[in-house]
Protein backbone atom coordinates (compact mmCIF):
# COMPACT_ATOMS: atom_id res chain seq x y z
CA UNK A 1 0.00 0.00 0.00
CA UNK A 2 2.72 2.47 0.90
CA UNK A 3 6.17 3.07 2.32
CA UNK A 4 7.35 5.10 5.31
CA UNK A 5 10.49 6.65 3.84
CA UNK A 6 11.78 8.41 6.96
CA UNK A 7 14.90 10.44 6.10
CA UNK A 8 15.38 8.64 2.78
CA UNK A 9 12.94 9.89 0.12
CA UNK A 10 11.05 13.14 0.63
CA UNK A 11 8.42 14.82 -1.52
CA UNK A 12 10.50 16.33 -4.30
CA UNK A 13 13.85 15.55 -2.69
CA UNK A 14 16.00 12.92 -1.04
CA UNK A 15 17.90 12.67 2.25
CA UNK A 16 21.34 14.19 2.68
CA UNK A 17 24.31 11.90 3.39
CA UNK A 18 26.71 14.57 4.62
CA UNK A 19 25.43 15.12 8.18
CA UNK A 20 27.68 12.55 9.85
CA UNK A 21 30.63 14.47 8.41
CA UNK A 22 29.40 18.06 8.78
CA UNK A 23 27.75 17.63 12.19
CA UNK A 24 29.83 14.93 13.87
CA UNK A 25 33.15 15.35 12.06
CA UNK A 26 33.41 11.83 10.59
CA UNK A 27 35.71 12.73 7.69
CA UNK A 28 34.97 11.02 4.37
CA UNK A 29 31.57 9.71 5.38
CA UNK A 30 29.66 12.11 3.12
CA UNK A 31 30.85 10.60 -0.16
CA UNK A 32 30.52 7.04 1.14
CA UNK A 33 26.97 7.80 2.20
CA UNK A 34 26.19 9.46 -1.13
CA UNK A 35 27.25 6.36 -3.03
CA UNK A 36 25.19 4.11 -0.76
CA UNK A 37 22.26 6.48 -1.24
CA UNK A 38 22.55 6.17 -5.02
CA UNK A 39 22.06 2.40 -4.90
CA UNK A 40 19.18 2.74 -2.41
CA UNK A 41 17.57 5.28 -4.73
CA UNK A 42 17.71 2.84 -7.64
CA UNK A 43 15.98 0.19 -5.51
CA UNK A 44 13.29 2.73 -4.64
CA UNK A 45 12.66 3.30 -8.35
CA UNK A 46 11.86 -0.42 -8.72
CA UNK A 47 8.85 -0.11 -6.42
CA UNK A 48 5.32 -0.04 -7.94
CA UNK A 49 4.09 3.41 -8.98
CA UNK A 50 0.85 3.15 -6.96
CA UNK A 51 2.61 2.94 -3.58
CA UNK A 52 2.07 5.94 -1.32
CA UNK A 53 5.13 7.69 0.13
CA UNK A 54 5.04 8.99 3.71
CA UNK A 55 8.29 10.85 4.54
CA UNK A 56 9.44 12.00 7.98
CA UNK A 57 10.16 15.61 6.98
CA UNK A 58 8.62 18.36 4.87
CA UNK A 59 9.31 21.88 3.65
CA UNK A 60 11.70 23.85 5.85
CA UNK A 61 13.61 20.83 7.13
CA UNK A 62 17.41 20.91 6.97
CA UNK A 63 17.46 17.15 6.32
CA UNK A 64 17.43 17.70 2.57
CA UNK A 65 17.25 20.38 -0.10
CA UNK A 66 14.09 21.61 -1.77
CA UNK A 67 11.61 19.52 0.22
CA UNK A 68 8.03 19.81 -0.97
CA UNK A 69 5.29 21.28 1.21
CA UNK A 70 2.69 18.54 0.77
CA UNK A 71 2.83 15.78 3.42
CA UNK A 72 2.79 12.71 1.16
CA UNK A 73 3.28 11.52 -2.39
CA UNK A 74 3.45 8.36 -4.48
CA UNK A 75 6.36 6.39 -5.85
CA UNK A 76 5.20 7.08 -9.40
CA UNK A 77 5.00 10.83 -8.85
CA UNK A 78 8.48 10.93 -7.31
CA UNK A 79 9.90 8.92 -10.20
CA UNK A 80 8.60 11.57 -12.57
CA UNK A 81 9.30 14.80 -10.69
CA UNK A 82 11.87 14.23 -7.92
CA UNK A 83 15.19 15.62 -9.26
CA UNK A 84 17.26 13.20 -7.17
CA UNK A 85 15.56 10.20 -8.80
CA UNK A 86 16.52 11.16 -12.36
CA UNK A 87 20.15 10.00 -12.24
CA UNK A 88 21.52 6.86 -13.87
CA UNK A 89 25.16 7.84 -13.39
CA UNK A 90 26.54 7.33 -9.89
CA UNK A 91 29.16 10.10 -9.97
CA UNK A 92 26.70 12.66 -11.29
CA UNK A 93 24.29 11.70 -8.50
CA UNK A 94 27.05 12.05 -5.89
CA UNK A 95 28.00 15.48 -7.23
CA UNK A 96 24.35 16.57 -7.18
CA UNK A 97 23.51 15.31 -3.71
CA UNK A 98 26.59 16.78 -2.02
CA UNK A 99 26.21 20.22 -3.62
CA UNK A 100 24.15 23.12 -2.24
CA UNK A 101 22.84 21.34 0.86
CA UNK A 102 21.40 23.58 3.61
CA UNK A 103 23.83 24.67 6.32
CA UNK A 104 24.03 22.06 9.06
CA UNK A 105 22.35 23.28 12.26
CA UNK A 106 24.75 23.14 15.21
CA UNK A 107 22.25 21.16 17.25
CA UNK A 108 22.64 18.20 14.86
CA UNK A 109 25.88 17.38 16.67
CA UNK A 110 23.94 17.36 19.94
CA UNK A 111 21.34 15.11 18.35
CA UNK A 112 24.06 12.61 17.41
CA UNK A 113 25.03 12.46 21.08
CA UNK A 114 21.44 12.17 22.28
CA UNK A 115 20.68 9.43 19.76
CA UNK A 116 23.65 7.49 21.08
CA UNK A 117 23.22 7.85 24.85
CA UNK A 118 19.50 8.61 25.05
CA UNK A 119 17.66 11.81 26.04
CA UNK A 120 17.18 13.05 29.56
CA UNK A 121 13.72 12.15 30.87
CA UNK A 122 11.42 15.14 31.18
CA UNK A 123 10.54 14.19 34.75
CA UNK A 124 14.22 14.48 35.68
CA UNK A 125 14.57 18.02 34.36
CA UNK A 126 14.61 20.91 36.80
CA UNK A 127 11.34 22.88 36.88
CA UNK A 128 11.30 26.11 34.90
CA UNK A 129 11.19 28.94 37.45
CA UNK A 130 9.38 32.22 36.87
CA UNK A 131 11.58 34.93 38.39
CA UNK A 132 10.33 38.44 39.09
CA UNK A 133 10.51 40.74 36.07
CA UNK A 134 12.88 43.10 37.91
CA UNK A 135 15.57 40.39 37.82
CA UNK A 136 15.57 40.29 34.02
CA UNK A 137 18.35 42.88 33.40
CA UNK A 138 20.70 41.06 35.79
CA UNK A 139 19.99 37.66 34.24
CA UNK A 140 20.44 39.00 30.71
CA UNK A 141 24.01 40.02 31.60
CA UNK A 142 24.91 36.44 32.57
CA UNK A 143 23.56 34.40 29.66
CA UNK A 144 21.23 34.07 26.71
CA UNK A 145 17.64 35.26 27.05
CA UNK A 146 15.28 34.68 24.13
CA UNK A 147 12.17 36.79 23.64
CA UNK A 148 9.68 34.84 21.50
CA UNK A 149 7.54 37.87 20.63
CA UNK A 150 6.68 38.61 16.97
CA UNK A 151 9.49 40.52 15.25
CA UNK A 152 7.52 43.76 14.82
CA UNK A 153 6.62 43.82 18.50
CA UNK A 154 10.21 43.17 19.56
CA UNK A 155 11.53 45.84 17.18
CA UNK A 156 9.22 48.43 18.73
CA UNK A 157 10.26 47.74 22.32
CA UNK A 158 12.35 45.09 24.09
CA UNK A 159 14.62 44.57 27.06
CA UNK A 160 18.25 45.45 26.23
CA UNK A 161 20.41 42.37 25.85
CA UNK A 162 17.62 39.96 24.90
CA UNK A 163 17.51 38.37 21.46
CA UNK A 164 14.41 37.74 19.39
CA UNK A 165 13.50 34.38 17.92
CA UNK A 166 9.74 34.44 17.23
CA UNK A 167 7.81 31.37 18.30
CA UNK A 168 7.10 30.25 14.72
CA UNK A 169 10.86 30.23 13.99
CA UNK A 170 12.09 28.95 17.34
CA UNK A 171 12.92 25.32 16.54
CA UNK A 172 14.51 26.21 13.21
CA UNK A 173 16.95 28.75 14.70
CA UNK A 174 17.33 28.35 18.47
CA UNK A 175 19.67 25.40 18.03
CA UNK A 176 22.16 27.67 16.26
CA UNK A 177 22.39 30.14 19.13
CA UNK A 178 21.90 28.24 22.39
CA UNK A 179 24.89 27.02 24.37
CA UNK A 180 23.75 23.57 25.51
CA UNK A 181 25.96 23.83 28.58
CA UNK A 182 24.62 27.19 29.80
CA UNK A 183 21.26 28.08 31.38
CA UNK A 184 18.68 29.66 29.08
CA UNK A 185 15.90 32.10 29.97
CA UNK A 186 12.79 33.01 28.00
CA UNK A 187 10.46 35.99 27.73
CA UNK A 188 7.06 34.53 26.85
CA UNK A 189 3.43 34.37 27.82
CA UNK A 190 2.94 31.69 30.53
CA UNK A 191 0.19 30.01 28.49
CA UNK A 192 2.66 29.40 25.65
CA UNK A 193 5.41 28.00 27.86
CA UNK A 194 4.46 24.28 27.68
CA UNK A 195 4.49 24.36 23.88
CA UNK A 196 7.77 26.32 23.83
CA UNK A 197 9.46 23.83 26.14
CA UNK A 198 8.16 20.96 24.02
CA UNK A 199 9.63 22.51 20.88
CA UNK A 200 13.00 23.29 22.46
CA UNK A 201 13.30 19.84 24.01
CA UNK A 202 12.63 18.31 20.59
CA UNK A 203 16.09 19.55 19.60
CA UNK A 204 17.73 18.70 22.90
CA UNK A 205 17.52 22.11 24.56
CA UNK A 206 16.75 20.97 28.10
CA UNK A 207 18.53 23.79 29.90
CA UNK A 208 15.67 26.32 30.13
CA UNK A 209 15.81 27.34 33.79
CA UNK A 210 13.60 30.42 33.88
CA UNK A 211 10.80 32.22 32.08
CA UNK A 212 9.64 35.82 32.40
CA UNK A 213 5.97 36.62 31.91
CA UNK A 214 5.91 38.81 28.77
CA UNK A 215 2.98 40.84 30.06
CA UNK A 216 4.72 41.48 33.38
CA UNK A 217 7.86 42.55 31.55
CA UNK A 218 5.79 44.94 29.44
CA UNK A 219 4.15 46.42 32.54
CA UNK A 220 7.50 46.77 34.33
CA UNK A 221 8.78 49.34 31.83
CA UNK A 222 11.92 47.30 31.13
CA UNK A 223 11.36 47.30 27.36
CA UNK A 224 13.45 50.42 26.80
CA UNK A 225 15.24 49.51 23.58
CA UNK A 226 14.11 49.36 19.96
CA UNK A 227 15.63 49.10 16.50
CA UNK A 228 14.90 50.70 13.15
CA UNK A 229 13.46 49.01 10.09
CA UNK A 230 13.70 50.78 6.74
CA UNK A 231 12.69 50.01 3.17
CA UNK A 232 15.16 49.15 0.40
CA UNK A 233 14.49 52.55 -1.18
CA UNK A 234 15.41 54.33 2.05
CA UNK A 235 18.56 52.26 2.53
CA UNK A 236 19.80 52.24 -1.07
CA UNK A 237 21.85 55.50 -0.94
CA UNK A 238 23.71 54.40 2.19
CA UNK A 239 24.35 50.89 0.82
CA UNK A 240 25.57 52.01 -2.60
CA UNK A 241 27.81 54.72 -1.12
CA UNK A 242 29.36 52.27 1.32
CA UNK A 243 28.22 54.30 4.32
CA UNK A 244 26.84 51.15 5.96
CA UNK A 245 27.90 47.51 6.11
CA UNK A 246 25.24 45.34 4.45
CA UNK A 247 25.02 41.82 5.87
CA UNK A 248 23.11 39.24 3.82
CA UNK A 249 22.15 36.56 6.37
CA UNK A 250 20.52 34.12 3.94
CA UNK A 251 21.84 30.66 3.12
CA UNK A 252 24.86 30.45 0.84
CA UNK A 253 22.79 29.04 -2.04
CA UNK A 254 20.40 32.00 -1.84
CA UNK A 255 23.26 34.49 -1.80
CA UNK A 256 24.98 32.80 -4.73
CA UNK A 257 21.77 32.88 -6.79
CA UNK A 258 21.68 36.68 -6.56
CA UNK A 259 22.52 39.40 -4.06
CA UNK A 260 22.79 43.13 -3.54
CA UNK A 261 26.10 44.68 -4.54
CA UNK A 262 28.46 45.29 -1.56
CA UNK A 263 26.59 42.73 0.56
CA UNK A 264 28.73 40.56 2.84
CA UNK A 265 27.42 37.03 3.23
CA UNK A 266 26.98 36.16 6.92
CA UNK A 267 24.70 33.16 7.36
CA UNK A 268 22.31 33.79 10.25
CA UNK A 269 23.08 30.50 11.97
CA UNK A 270 26.76 31.36 12.26
CA UNK A 271 26.31 35.04 13.02
CA UNK A 272 26.65 34.77 16.79
CA UNK A 273 29.92 32.84 16.43
CA UNK A 274 31.34 35.11 13.73
CA UNK A 275 30.34 38.45 15.27
CA UNK A 276 33.95 39.32 16.08
CA UNK A 277 34.77 39.43 12.35
CA UNK A 278 32.25 42.21 11.61
CA UNK A 279 33.74 45.71 11.80
CA UNK A 280 32.14 48.20 14.16
CA UNK A 281 33.42 51.29 12.36
CA UNK A 282 30.10 52.03 10.66
CA UNK A 283 26.40 51.19 10.99
CA UNK A 284 25.14 47.78 9.88
CA UNK A 285 22.09 46.82 7.80
CA UNK A 286 20.78 43.25 8.14
CA UNK A 287 19.01 41.73 5.13
CA UNK A 288 17.55 38.33 4.28
CA UNK A 289 14.99 37.14 1.71
CA UNK A 290 11.83 38.65 3.19
CA UNK A 291 12.78 40.26 6.51
CA UNK A 292 12.16 37.49 9.05
CA UNK A 293 15.67 36.11 9.45
CA UNK A 294 17.23 39.55 9.32
CA UNK A 295 15.01 40.59 12.24
CA UNK A 296 16.62 37.82 14.31
CA UNK A 297 20.05 38.93 13.06
CA UNK A 298 19.29 42.52 14.01
CA UNK A 299 18.53 41.47 17.59
CA UNK A 300 21.81 39.52 17.76
CA UNK A 301 23.82 42.44 16.40
CA UNK A 302 22.16 44.98 18.66
CA UNK A 303 22.86 42.77 21.68
CA UNK A 304 26.54 42.83 20.69
CA UNK A 305 26.55 46.63 20.55
CA UNK A 306 26.26 47.28 16.81
CA UNK A 307 24.29 50.19 15.36
CA UNK A 308 21.94 48.15 13.20
CA UNK A 309 18.88 48.55 10.96
CA UNK A 310 16.69 45.79 9.57
CA UNK A 311 15.80 45.93 5.87
CA UNK A 312 12.03 45.65 5.49
CA UNK A 313 11.06 42.95 3.01
CA UNK A 314 14.69 41.99 2.39
CA UNK A 315 16.08 40.94 -0.98
CA UNK A 316 12.57 40.18 -2.22
CA UNK A 317 11.45 43.78 -1.67
CA UNK A 318 14.71 45.10 -3.15
CA UNK A 319 14.12 43.13 -6.37
CA UNK A 320 10.43 44.04 -6.47
CA UNK A 321 11.41 47.72 -6.30
CA UNK A 322 13.52 47.23 -9.42
CA UNK A 323 16.80 47.97 -7.67
CA UNK A 324 20.05 46.51 -9.11
CA UNK A 325 21.38 43.11 -8.05
CA UNK A 326 24.37 40.95 -8.86
CA UNK A 327 23.40 37.62 -10.43
CA UNK A 328 26.03 35.05 -11.48
CA UNK A 329 26.27 34.30 -15.18
CA UNK A 330 25.16 30.70 -15.81
CA UNK A 331 27.69 28.37 -17.37
CA UNK A 332 26.50 27.15 -20.77
CA UNK A 333 27.18 23.43 -21.14
CA UNK A 334 26.63 20.97 -23.99
CA UNK A 335 23.24 21.43 -25.62
CA UNK A 336 22.67 24.78 -23.92
CA UNK A 337 20.57 27.20 -25.94
CA UNK A 338 22.40 30.33 -27.07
Amino acid sequence: MGIFTGDFVFVGSIGRPDLLETAAGVVGSAEIGARQLYHSMRKFRDLPDHMQVWPAHGAGSACGKGLGAIPSSTVGYEKLFNPALQFDNEQKFVDYILADQPETPFYFAEMKRVNKVGPELVRNLAPVKSPAAELLPKIVEKGLTIDVSPAAEFAAAHVPGTINVPLNMLVQWAGFFVDYQQPLHLVAEPSALPEILKRLRSIGIDNVCGSFDASAVQASGLRTESYRSETPQQLRPQIESGAVTLLDVRAATEYQAGHIARAQHRFLGKLLREMKDIHRSQPVVAQCQAGGRSAIATSLLQRAGYRVTNMQGGYQAWVKAGLPVEVPTPTCGAGCAT
